[in-house]
């Protein structure tokens, strides 16, 4: 068995003897587009309010983060973390959560490991009674200017990718001295794209960091994606056109290296000859980005949040050349995510609308009280573009918002290539319109609404903004709103965006732990992911929680355990030579196995069916019966009239539950239900052409 595999095998082994150390029973924005604070005429509206109002939900596992163990042994809200936390990523048993600032009660901070397998592996909402989260270990952060703003993480769970920003001292959060001098504290950069080697969760190390000369303010958020055999790191910068965009970085994980090989801005690729690249600044920040393999196609698409540029889809099939597939109309780009899978037959995208601080020259967008939208969108004129039958990317429509009368975008400037086609989102949804709702109207602002001090009259910061969001595989859409907690809606048949719960459960950890400059406020959600049934929220004042809904069943989603290994006759090929490929499985139940082999072999034998796919120019092969225990076998032939000696991409092997419903899928932002890949199986091969 290959030392990946080995480790694979070893891995939750690990995970229940540092759990078992701890003494746990079992296991199973703050940003740079954000030019202000809360200083303003309510900027305090909410803070040191702590309410606890929800509904078709129930907390049911919260860690403050305060110390390594279980909730109950170091995470009770007496016991917090002083500072802030932003993203929350989960990958099966493990959650990552990155920490915007870290005081001297509790130093030097980067990032946080969590177990979450009794989440993620419970069979029941009963197991989940019984259930806790348990902080492994902490990641720490060298620069004490350096806000850890997002984190990522690899298909197999092993890395985690931290965007770095120089953006504490903005909230005089800068107490970030290293507890332990021996701790592995990362890179001393301030505003960089860092990478952690997670594959001992009790142990994170650093691996490399990579800053750009064009970084003043680094890297905002990040996404990883595995495209043609290789693994790819996108991020998004920017204040000024200049510099402002996608910065794409390939991540060998053999030499522990991070190299630059793309930048893309949608006014230097798509303005007509002659025209200067956008310098209007934080009018379209890249925000945040979600690269997918998308449900139709199996292309690789990036849906980036550009702020007043609106939301872009592109094709990222081949990162060194990025072509934009279409774009949906807004402003204030926040964070867009497409569903996992199709819904109802249909391709679509929640996209994501921050509210801004009201004193912003923002045109004559409509700011009067309102909270920030989730829109959801119609994706599917991007087939055209995907199945080459039109040349130029789609117009996907406006934002309502931006066709109410009287309304215009601050800028039309990033959307004069498009014709105008009058369509708007399917739906959206909002917390507050405007100042004419009251609390009173408001699910969730009871204690608001009986309160007269606390009179909704709009607000002049971000403590109601909409935030980060996640889209599970049946379409329930589960998002971060600040203050209003955790949010959850559901994407109906009919193609509505529907509220269907929500969780302001917020503990009362010392008003001198929080994000004061922001908020003291709690619940205050940075993000919220959903798996198994479970949502996991990033508490930025509070700490992580986990949180059942009511209506979403628990148990269907659980991970995998699984080893895999490749096996091939040869490893250097010549032109026209057959090769037996042997893919042996220990699973601990049935799953359908598929790989990936170069577009120009040919599959001569086996038990298996091929499918071409728009991935680097590459084949799948699939087997025809799903196994639990044995061996996949195929035979493969390298063309016989190719001429040069060169190199291959094969793999990475994907596995899947046996009724998996969609061809397409994995990749962190997806669930279990879809298929998986598996990073140590991707190997390369040499052949040998006929002129030698």
């Amino acid at each position: 068995m290959s030392d990946d595999s080995i480790q694979q095998t070893t891995r939750r082994t690990v995970l229940k003897a540092t759990a078992g150390a701890l003494g746990v029973v079992g296991v199973g924005g703050v940003a740079s587009g954000h030019k202000t604070t809360t200083d303003g005429d309510y900027g305090d509206q909410f803070d040191g309010v702590r309410a606890n109002a929800a509904a078709n939900t129930e907390v049911v596992g919260y860690h403050s983060a305060g110390g390594i163990g279980s909730a109950a042994f170091a995470g009770s809200p007496d016991d917090p973390h002083y500072g802030a936390f932003t993203e929350l990523r989960v990958h099966d048993d493990l959650a990552v959560v990155s920490a915007f600032s870290s005081r001297d009660e509790t130093p030097g901070r980067g990032m946080a490991v969590l177990d979450v397998g009794q989440f993620t592996r419970a069979e029941s909402r009963e197991e989940l009674e019984d259930a806790d989260l348990t902080v492994l270990s902490f990641y720490g952060n060298e620069n004490d200017g350096a806000a850890c703003m997002d984190v990522k993480l690899s298909d197999d769970g092993q890395y985690a990718f931290v965007s770095k920003q120089p953006l504490t001292a903005l909230f005089d959060e800068t107490e970030l001295d290293l507890e332990d001098d021996d701790a592995d504290s990362g890179g001393a950069d301030g505003a960089a794209l860092e990478v952690v080697d997670i594959s001992d969760p009790g142990n994170p190390e650093f691996v490399t960091q990579t800053s750009l000369s064009v970084w003043a303010l680094g890297p905002h958020n990040a996404w990883y994606h595995q495209i043609g055999g290789r693994e790819y790191v996108f991020t998004t910068h920017g204040e000024d056109g200049v510099t402002g965009g996608i910065n794409v970085f390939e991540f060998d994980r053999d030499l522990g290296t991070l190299e630059f090989v793309n930048w893309w801005n949608y006014s230097a690729e798509l303005a007509q000859p002659g025209a200067e690249t956008d310098t209007d600044g934080g009018e379209a920040y890249a925000h945040d980005i979600v690269v997918q393999d998308d449900p139709r196609f199996g292309t690789p698409v990036a849906y980036l949040a550009n702020w007043n540029a609106g939301t872009r889809l592109l094709d990222v099939s081949d990162p060194t050349d990025i072509e934009e597939l279409g774009v949906f109309e807004q402003d204030r780009a926040h964070h867009t995510v497409p569903a996992p899978t199709l819904q109802n037959g249909k391709r679509v995208f929640v996209a994501g609308h921050e509210n801004p601080s009201s004193h912003e020259d923002l045109g004559d967008v409509r700011t009067d009280g309102e909270t920030g939208h989730y829109y959801l969108v119609d994706a599917d004129p991007i087939d055209e573009v995907l199945a080459g039958e039109r040349d130029e990317p789609v117009y996907l429509g406006a934002s309502s918002t931006l066709r109410e009368d009287g309304v215009e975008a601050a800028s039309r400037t990033a959307f004069e290539m498009y014709e105008d086609n009058g369509k708007t989102e399917l739906d959206y949804w909002i917390l507050f319109e405007s100042t004419d709702q009251t609390f009173d109207e408001t699910p969730g602002f009871e204690a608001e609404a009986e309160d007269g001090d606390h009179e909704y009259e709009g607000f002049d910061d971000f403590n109601l903004s909409a935030h980060n969001l996640d889209i599970d595989a049946d379409g329930n859409v589960v998002a971060g709103h600040y203050h209003a907690g955790t949010r959850f809606m559901e994407i109906t048949d009919e193609f509505a965006l529907e509220a269907t719960g929500y969780s302001r459960v917020g503990p009362a950890v010392p008003e001198d732990a929080t994000l004061e400059a922001l908020s003291s406020g709690t619940p205050f959600h940075w993000s919220s992911v959903m798996r198994n049934g479970v949502a996991f929220s990033s508490g930025i004042n509070e700490g992580p929680q986990a949180i059942a809904h009511d209506d979403i069943p628990v148990g269907e989603d659980t991970p995998i355990d699984l080893d895999v290994e490749r096996e091939a006759d040869a490893s250097l090929f010549t032109a026209g030579q057959t090769s037996q490929v042997r893919i042996h499985v220990d699973s601990d139940e049935p799953v359908q196995i598929r790989d990936r082999i170069p577009g120009e072999w040919e599959v001569v034998g086996g038990d298996v069916s091929v499918a071409e796919i728009s991935d680097g120019d590459r084949k799948v092969v699939t087997a025809d019966e799903p196994l639990e225990s044995g061996t996949v076998r195929y035979f493969v032939e390298v063309p016989s009239d190719l001429l040069d000696t060169g190199s291959y991409t094969v793999g990475p092997v994907e596995y899947a539950r046996p009724d998996v419903e969609s061809e397409y899928g994995g990749g962190v932002s997806v669930t279990n239900f879809l298929w998986r890949k598996e990073n140590g199986e991707t190997v390369t091969k040499t052949v040998a052409g006929l002129d030698l």
